[in-house]
């Protein structure tokens, strides 16, 4: 398997996986404003943002809402990655943003390899929750 070695690398050593090699491989450079993940799109796609904030937006009408901003080490794209269903939501580029691009296939292989993913998934899930509850307590 092509960049098996880099796909270990990242599921064993995260944060310090983050090389040059495995940024030309995975990395990919959004600009301001540029839309990562479009609401409504079927996309099997998953994101770690290793620099800079999106916003994570829904459709309100014929506007979009910002329902969160995300930045450096969140997942982003993980409920329709998993469940294959369309996207929710949009995710935008709030200034010039780096992620990790993971496909279904090299991702189940880091998710396999090391127990650090699922935690990292359920962290970044559980902070997600707790804006949401905090937002609709605010309504």
């Amino acid at each position: 398997m092509e960049g098996y070695d880099e796909i270990m690398k990242i599921a064993f050593q995260a944060e310090e996986a983050l090389d040059a090699k495995v940024m030309e491989r995975f990395g990919k450079k959004f600009h301001d404003k540029q839309v990562l993940i479009k609401e409504g799109e079927i996309q099997q796609k998953i994101y770690w943002i290793t620099s800079g904030q999106v916003y994570v937006t829904r459709k309100v009408g014929e506007k979009y809402r910002v329902m969160a901003t995300l930045g450096k080490g969140e997942v982003i794209g993980e409920m329709s990655f998993f469940d294959k269903s369309v996207r929710s939501a949009t995710v935008i580029a709030k200034g010039e943003v780096e992620a990790l691009e993971f496909s279904r296939e090299n991702f189940a292989d880091i998710y396999a390899a090391s127990p650090q993913w699922p935690n990292r998934l359920m962290v970044s899930l559980a902070r997600r929750i707790r804006l949401m509850l905090e937002k609709l307590g605010n309504i």
